[in-house]
């Protein structure tokens, strides 16, 4: 006979994991307004002569993965600030910008 009470319990937890470890993309996109516009275009792309690297551009880079850019902003590099991202944070701000992949 099965249980179909410790079914849906199981069903339930994993479910509930997976909203926790969530990424929340408008979190990710108000971390970027305060952190990153200095330096990258976060709305839309830049031209292509332009500098400044625009998160569509990092999207569409082939292989560029949310798990990549959130590794990425986890590490210090001395072309960027560092900054006091937690990795909750790194995950949310990287959504955002994969968000912006066509």
């Amino acid at each position: 006979m099965r249980h179909p009470t410790l079914s849906l319990v199981i069903g339930l937890t994993f479910l509930g994991s997976a909203a926790v470890n969530a990424q929340d993309i408008e979190n990710g996109q108000r971390l970027s307004q305060r952190w990153c516009t200095a330096c990258h275009a976060i709305g839309t792309p830049t031209a292509k002569t332009s500098r400044i690297i625009s998160f569509a551009a990092i999207a569409e880079k082939p292989g560029m993965s949310a798990e990549l850019i959130a590794s990425f902003l986890m590490l210090p590099h001395s072309t960027m600030p560092s900054l006091p991202m937690k990795e909750q944070d790194a995950k949310d701000v990287a959504a955002f910008i994969m968000k912006m992949k066509k």
